[in-house]
């Protein structure tokens, strides 16, 4: 695939998403890391890099892929396009090329993960960085292989970069916003051709029937289930797309594809895994036992891994229809229970529908949410899940009575195999994010109760998928250690912010995350 004079369109992502990960959870690991971990540390251990040293990457995400794979279908030619990482950059870009094509993550570091990261363990927000030296190589590069290339910039994280300076800042061109697989080889034929074109594209997605299949693997085995999700909710970027099922065909070739190329365990993606095949707000059990049953027909694959889920949705499954959900994702491997991301965002319903998460709940009432919340989690630890709850900390028109109400749920759960995360808001319209200067003693004792849970909990549940997923011993048990590690330093952090918390209170008393954030 690669020419000593570049390919025409080059394709590529900083480390964060490049990196070799053989986890969804490890690549959740690793971009929740701040700059106060050593580089060495999270660029080798972390992020492992290419196996191969040609130009081509053996894993990129399933963003890139499926451009690739909509570049193919309209007429690009294969030999012309290269999905590179980092390192082989170099070998990619030549005076052929003429588009250099960038996912993005978290490219700012906006987003409510790395805003509760760079506030707990301060420092800079590891995907901010390594964008950051990503595309100071393309520019690099551009400028002196191929003065006439144009950068345009894609992904999950386009949003932040949306506005004209940090665009200009970092050197893009062009952004194109949501998916694209319906219009983004138009975009780059023009670009080829050196027509004109918006700085701000609105992509086009295709019919669920119509999106292509990957044509190499996707980093963490990323498999797309179901796109969009539809329920409304204000702080969530596709709260408005409507959710719409891949076809179990497309789900079954692209699970192939990742086999194929060695990434046997795969991660089948959704907003909310439960509702696929269901329609609206609906679900379907029988189409989702279907499509796992059809998973498992692949030879050679392992773990199945998903990754979010919506309450309400757990809800309508019956105990022995999450059980065979349970049994088909984790096949063989008995020994172990998947992990599933559950949004309960927080245990004051009032909140949580007034910023328009009322579909969530579905028809639950406000003052009930806290209760069929932990109803449910309790549900899918007894069939075996490991359930992961999100919470929300500074939600607008959050009390400081909304927050103990959740400390109190929180510390219900106790005894239960459950881990739970509190996340600080992150406006999606440009408003100032809260951080750690915002946060009082009541939110720090809040975040405290929930890592307790953590602590306990991840450590199992990472080393138990790690064994299901054949993970080295000797990578097992380094991981380990500096889980160990990282728990003894948080601990420390949470308790040294925690005393700077009250003391501030104190000192200025009246002072609420909430005015900081409306």
């Amino acid at each position: 695939m690669h020419k000593t004079n570049g390919c025409q369109v080059v394709l590529t992502a900083d480390r964060t998403l490049t990196a070799d990960y053989p986890l969804l959870f490890d690549g959740m690991v690793a971009c929740s890391q701040t700059t106060t971990v050593p580089t060495w540390l999270a660029g080798r251990m972390l992020m492992p890099g290419p196996r191969s040293s040609s130009a081509g990457a053996r894993v990129a995400p399933m963003g890139l892929r499926r451009i690739e794979a909509a570049l193919v279908a309209d007429g690009f030619a294969t030999e012309d396009i290269v999905i590179t990482d980092y390192e082989n950059l170099p070998k990619a870009i030549g005076p052929a090329t003429r588009i250099v094509g960038v996912s993005s993550g978290e490219p700012l570091g906006l987003g409510m993960n790395s805003s509760t990261m760079t506030a707990v363990a301060g420092g800079r927000i590891y995907p901010a960085t390594m964008f950051e030296k990503l595309m100071k190589r393309v520019r690099r590069l551009i400028e002196r292989r191929a003065p006439s290339a144009k950068v345009v910039l894609g992904g999950p994280g386009a949003w932040q970069l949306a506005s004209g300076e940090p665009r200009r800042k970092a050197g893009i061109d062009h952004i194109i916003t949501g998916y694209a697989e319906g219009n983004a080889a138009e975009v780059f034929h023009r670009l080829v051709r050196g027509e004109p074109s918006p700085r701000l594209i609105k992509g086009r997605g295709l019919p669920a029937a119509e999106i292509p299949p990957i044509r190499g693997a996707a980093a963490m085995g990323v498999v797309e289930v179901s796109r969009g999700c539809g329920l409304g909710c204000s702080f969530c970027t596709i709260g408005r797309v409507p959710m719409t099922h891949l076809p179990e065909k497309t789900i079954v070739a692209d699970t192939e594809t990742n086999v194929a190329a060695g990434v046997t365990s795969i991660s089948a993606l959704s907003e909310d895994f439960f509702r696929y095949g269901g329609s609206g707000g609906e679900v379907c059990p029988t189409a989702l036992i279907s499509l796992l049953s059809r998973l498992r027909e692949v030879a050679g694959l392992r773990l199945i891994q998903i990754d979010h889920a919506n309450i309400v949705s757990v809800s309508r499954f019956r105990d022995e229809e999450l059980k065979a959900v349970h049994e088909l994702l984790l096949n063989e491997n008995r020994g172990g229970y998947p992990w599933v991301n559950v949004g309960v965002e927080t245990a004051a319903g009032r909140l949580l529908q007034r910023n328009g998460g009322g579909a969530k709940m579905g028809d639950c009432p406000p003052e009930e949410w806290s209760g069929l919340c932990a109803r449910q989690l309790r549900r899918l630890c007894r069939v075996g899940f490991f359930p992961m709850a999100s919470l929300m900390i500074g939600l607008p028109g959050e009390t400081e009575d909304d927050v103990r109400a959740t400390i109190e749920w929180t510390r219900a759960l106790r005894g239960e195999r459950v881990a739970v995360f509190p996340m600080l808001y992150a406006p999606i319209n440009g408003a100032r994010a809260p951080d750690a200067r915002d946060l009082g003693p009541h939110h720090w004792q809040l975040i405290r109760t929930c890592y307790e849970f953590n602590f306990k909990w991840v450590p199992r549940m990472y080393r138990d998928n790690q064994a299901a997923a054949g993970v080295r011993l000797s990578r097992r048990c380094l991981t380990r250690i500096l889980g160990h590690g990282q728990i003894l330093l948080w601990r420390a952090l949470l308790a040294w912010r925690s005393l700077n918390a009250k003391a501030g209170a104190q000192n200025a008393p009246g002072k609420t995350l909430t005015s900081a954030t409306e």
